[in-house]
């Protein structure tokens, strides 16, 4: 393999782990209305993983094409609403997924390779930051990297399923694999290895704090870069189980910041306890309109007195802006000094 491929491989991971880390600083995600994480759904994850790649291979390369566009879609939709708005996010979403499809049509598999690799990076971010913000613990993390370490080995090492579906997916627009090269062997990275490289440090900066999260992806990145490294030597030639080697790492590293730190933070704790949070959840010079409307009062009194303007953004129990239209108020809640993406809803 190409050591410049390689190289390029590794810079791509780097990147979108600072995306993700980035994105989890900046970025409040509404929490979906599904409950908490508890160890049957990781299970259940973890089986969708484990099945995926064995219907894929029975599907057409066509359908699979489409059934990745589609997934990437609603990932890119939902990881952009809270920066753009719920409409501009799925205009760019279908324009992004549009483009790539035409590109594949035009025979253009460079273009495709990267527009693919670049969706593939925005919806992996959105998916790591949606479960790490939504309450999935570390626990949690550790228990999912254990089964797909195990996975990993069977299906990649000790069997051809993932050289087969790698082989049946290279080069269709939306693969899963975040790709460099298209050659024989492809430099790639599988989506698995991608997101549980992105999402653990999110999940170990929630639950034990940033010294967690920096070591977390320390240790990913590390990982990778040795693997290459064997690969720009020799001593590796064919697919390697990346992730049969990062899932005991992510397991000890739970494991040990359980010893020295005790229970896990909870979102609500890791909210309150994250440097400047206080700071970016208050906006400066509110508008004492808006926080008269939240003032302690009986139901139907505040709802009079709530302002007009036909949508509200609000962030940890406050509205923070108004406007004609959800990115209107997301705007007033920015131009009020709120640093933090507030959840926008109507009034």
């Amino acid at each position: 393999m190409s050591a410049a491929a390689l190289v390029g491989l590794n810079c791509c991971v780097a990147a979108v782990t600072a995306a993700g880390a980035a994105y989890f600083g900046r970025v409040r995600m509404p929490r979906p209305p599904v409950g908490r994480y508890e160890l049957p759904d990781v299970a259940v994850v973890s089986a969708v993983v484990v099945a995926a790649p064995l219907v894929y291979l029975e599907l057409p390369r066509a359908a699979v094409a489409v059934v990745f566009g589609l997934v990437l879609c609603a990932a890119l939709q939902f990881t952009l609403a809270p920066l753009f708005g719920g409409g501009r996010a799925w205009v760019v979403a279908l324009g992004s997924v549009a483009a790539t499809a035409g590109c594949a049509f035009a025979d253009r598999p460079i273009a495709v390779m990267v527009l693919t690799d670049v969706l593939l990076a925005i919806a992996v971010v959105g998916v790591a930051n949606m479960w790490a913000q939504s309450g999935m613990r570390s626990a949690h993390a550790a228990w999912f990297a254990g089964a797909l370490a195990c996975y990993d080995l069977v299906a990649t090492g000790l069997t051809s399923v993932m050289d087969r579906f790698a082989t049946q997916v290279m080069g269709l627009p939306f693969a899963p694999l975040l790709a460099v090269t298209r050659g024989d062997p492809p430099v790639a990275l599988g989506l698995g290895d991608l997101l549980l490289l992105v999402l653990f440090p999110l999940v170990a900066n929630k639950a034990f704090g940033r010294a967690a999260g920096f070591l977390a992806a320390g240790i990913g990145l590390a990982v990778s870069a040795a693997i290459s490294l064997l690969f720009a030597l020799g001593a590796l030639t064919g697919a390697f189980p990346l992730l049969t080697a990062l899932g005991p790492l992510i397991v000890v590293q739970h494991v040990l910041w359980v010893r020295a730190r005790g229970a896990e933070r909870t979102v609500a704790e890791w909210r309150a306890g994250a440097p400047g949070a206080a700071a970016a959840a208050t906006p400066k010079d509110p508008d004492p309109a808006l926080l008269g409307a939240l003032e302690p009062a009986d139901a139907e009194e505040g709802q009079d007195r709530l302002p007009d303007g036909g949508w509200l953004a609000v962030l940890d129990g406050r509205v923070v802006g108004t406007g004609a239209s959800p990115g209107r108020a997301r705007r007033d809640a920015r131009l009020r000094g709120c640093a933090s993406v507030p959840v926008v809803r109507q009034n």
